[in-house]
């Protein structure tokens, strides 16, 4: 009989263990679109965004952390106009045609880095729920400059993860890796900011 008991739970966590991953795969599959409207469950006809620009929040600086310095930028700007914005997709591909961050320092001043786009990155947004979704970058770099030490590392964006919804962008000490392997740039560096869209967006199906 005790054997009969430990089947019987084995079996009803293996059907759970199933139906968590049915679940998963199933929302990672949900077409997504991102919309100027929200007025139901899916995008609707003529309500697909063609472009967005996403600014720091109030308030709020980008943020880069390494293990020499902590650089804040006092402003950063996303753009994409690309033919790609509102389509439907799974992801729905969103690339960057500005990436701008200015106002960069390890001082009061903010005045004495500087963080440049080297290549603009590429884009999935993948809707996770009622306006509410992941982007990842799928390739793209940034350059660190100066900071009064002489830095000039190159940073790879490639998997940098921000969660998306509620007009919000976030990034929340993403990793990313440097790529010139010069021995006085710190080996990775984390990228956190909240940015918020200038116009309405949701990111539907």
């Amino acid at each position: 009989m005790r054997l009969i008991k430990i089947f019987g739970f084995a079996t009803v966590a293996v059907v759970s263990a199933m139906a968590f991953v049915g679940a998963t795969s199933a929302s990672a599959e949900l077409t997504t679109q991102l919309c100027n409207t929200h007025t139901g469950l899916t995008c609707g006809a003529g309500n697909a965004a063609t472009n967005f620009h996403a600014v720091l929040a109030t308030g709020e600086v980008l943020k880069l952390l390494t293990s020499l310095v902590d650089v804040l930028c006092l402003h950063e700007l996303w753009e994409s106009a690309g033919g790609d914005v509102g389509a439907l997709a799974r992801p729905q591909r969103l690339d960057l045609t500005v990436k701008e961050a200015t106002g960069c320092g390890t001082t009061s001043a903010h005045n004495n880095c500087t963080l440049t786009t080297e290549s603009l990155p590429d884009g999935n947004l993948l809707k996770l729920g009622l306006d509410q979704g992941s982007y990842t970058f799928v390739n793209g770099s940034m350059r660190l400059q100066g900071c009064s030490i002489g830095l000039n590392c190159l940073y790879d964006l490639a998997g940098a993860l921000a969660s998306v919804g509620a007009q919000h962008i976030t990034l929340e000490e993403t990793p990313t890796t440097e790529l010139g392997e010069k021995f006085f740039c710190p080996d990775e560096a984390l990228l956190d900011a909240l940015l918020v869209t200038l116009s309405n967006r949701y990111v539907l199906q």
